[in-house]
């Protein structure tokens, strides 16, 4: 069993469901809605004391579902009394490993988990995003990931990722679309970071469409919800809030341990508008957004992992710093 999120009428409401096998794939039923208030179903009965309502314990057995109170805990643990969850905090690691070696041994008969869940998976757990090894990490990491409907899947990934900083979810999305895969069309009309839009939603699209990884979730006839956070996310990350690419940029920068930006970058009038395409007395003029898109676009060309020069790369990005700062103090 796990707890869903489910948004109905704008308002957000809370539903048990079940993952369960059927047709050779993993499918998911409603087993109890428990409305907006989940702790409306949890009686306390004095001190440490309490016990789920007659109605939910009712609906689960009706529905051949296990209503094991350990269960029931770890789905509503959130909307326990915060002395009980201390409590039941402590003996949380025993249970941790208990239910991993239930859901490794009933993962082995199930299919490997997506490539996308792996990439999500992978940046939750680890926190980076160099994952170009990914296909060499043990598959006992994404035991997880096994015996999991797809609506499971993606409300464990919905819960997951509410806890990344704001920071965080720029690098997060730039990771699970490989954003960094991206090859602007050097004849295209279109600016670069217009063609790293169209390439994202390309990505997202593809996802959308595919059968196979939705398995037993209709299409809606249009981008389905799982997806739309993603899309917020990709297009809400304005300076200066950082964007996808500047999460790009800074993680280079963190995965080369020789490379320290210097104290002080002296302005080299010459050279920066050289770089910048721009002359001097037009880039200094430029406003933070206008700044910070025109840096976009150059770093998606002269990027190493496109093929660009480092080192002119880390002089681009020491002239937009220096840039942006000057503009902040004017």
């Amino acid at each position: 069993m796990y707890l869903a999120r489910v948004y109905d009428g704008g308002r957000l409401h809370y539903v048990i469901r079940q993952s369960y096998p059927a047709d050779g794939r993993l499918r998911s039923r409603d087993l109890f809605d428990l409305g907006p208030d989940p702790a409306a179903f949890i009686v306390y009965v004095g001190g440490r004391g309490y016990y789920y309502a007659e109605p939910l314990l009712s609906a689960l057995a009706e529905a051949d579902a296990a209503a094991d109170p350990d269960a029931l805990d770890r789905l509503l643990f959130e909307f326990l009394d915060p002395e009980i969850q201390r409590v039941i905090a402590g003996f949380d690691r025993r249970r941790r490993r208990t239910a991993h070696r239930s859901l490794a041994m009933d993962g082995d008969a199930m299919p490997p988990p997506h490539l996308f869940d792996r990439r999500r998976y992978h940046y939750l757990r680890f926190g980076h995003s160099e994952q170009r090894h990914i296909g060499r990490v043990p598959e006992s990491v994404f035991h997880p990931l096994y015996a999991k409907s797809r609506d499971e899947l993606e409300q464990y990934f919905w819960a997951e990722e509410r806890r990344l900083r704001l920071h965080e979810k720029a690098a997060y999305v730039n990771t699970i679309f490989e954003l960094r895969r991206f090859v602007p069309d050097p004849a295209s009309d279109r600016t670069l970071l217009e063609q790293m839009d169209r390439y994202f939603v390309s990505r997202l699209c593809r996802l959308d469409a595919d059968e196979r990884f939705w398995t037993d979730l209709p299409h809606p006839g249009r981008l389905r919800d799982y997806l739309v956070r993603y899309a917020i996310l990709y297009f809400d990350l304005d300076p200066p809030r950082q964007s996808p690419w500047q999460a790009y940029v800074e993680d280079f920068i963190n995965r080369h341990r020789t490379y320290h930006p210097p104290a002080k970058v002296r302005i080299k009038l010459e050279e920066a508008g050289h770089l910048f395409g721009l002359p001097w007395k037009t880039l200094k003029k430029l406003d933070q957004r206008s700044l910070t898109r025109l840096y976009h676009r150059l770093a998606l060309k002269h990027h190493p992992d496109q093929g660009g020069d480092p080192e002119l790369f880390r002089r681009l990005t020491d002239y937009y710093k220096v840039l942006l700062k000057r503009g902040k103090r004017g």
